[in-house]
């Protein structure tokens, strides 16, 4: 078993870094995308108290996902294209989170399921790309931008 040290960790961090502008075809947005998930990825893995098996588990698997990305830098790859359509959902998720198709303010029930639905799919499917070959892919993590404003709207008693 491999005893992973800050060094490697930091070397790794370092390494996916380099990576991730030739895997996101160039888009400036693409490319702050990828690093952003590394960052949060590395922060979410710092709070986590994890094992020296797991970690050696994590450290392998961020190895092999560096590896996808070298292979992601080539024009017309499958690792490409696959990195492009989850950057796509990701940013088309985002969007839909903070300003829903129908210009209201929330999602009607059954768009919302829509919603849901096709999301749960595209998680699943990327859940099991990442069984398959061992390494980690971006994550939809964070929530809607505007659930704060009702918080917000009974503290101040408005």
């Amino acid at each position: 078993m491999v005893v992973v040290d800050g060094a490697r960790w930091r070397a790794l961090h370092r390494s996916l870094l380099r990576a991730a502008p030739g895997a996101a075809s160039g888009r400036r947005r693409d490319t702050s995308a990828i690093i952003r998930k590394i960052r949060q990825g590395f922060d979410e893995g710092r709070r986590a108290a994890l094992s020296d098996a797991e970690l050696a588990a994590v450290y392998r698997r961020g190895c092999n996902t560096l590896g996808f990305l070298k292979l992601a830098r080539e024009l017309g790859s499958v690792e490409r294209a696959v990195v492009a359509s989850i950057l796509q959902m990701e940013a088309r998720r985002e969007a839909t989170d903070e300003k829903p198709p129908a210009f209201k303010r929330r999602l009607q029930g059954l768009q919302a399921q829509e919603y849901a639905e096709a999301h749960v799919g595209v998680d699943r499917a990327v859940a099991s790309i990442e069984q398959e070959l061992d390494i980690i892919l971006p994550r939809y993590t964070s929530r809607r931008s505007l659930e704060w404003i009702p918080r917000l709207r009974s503290l101040y008693g408005g």
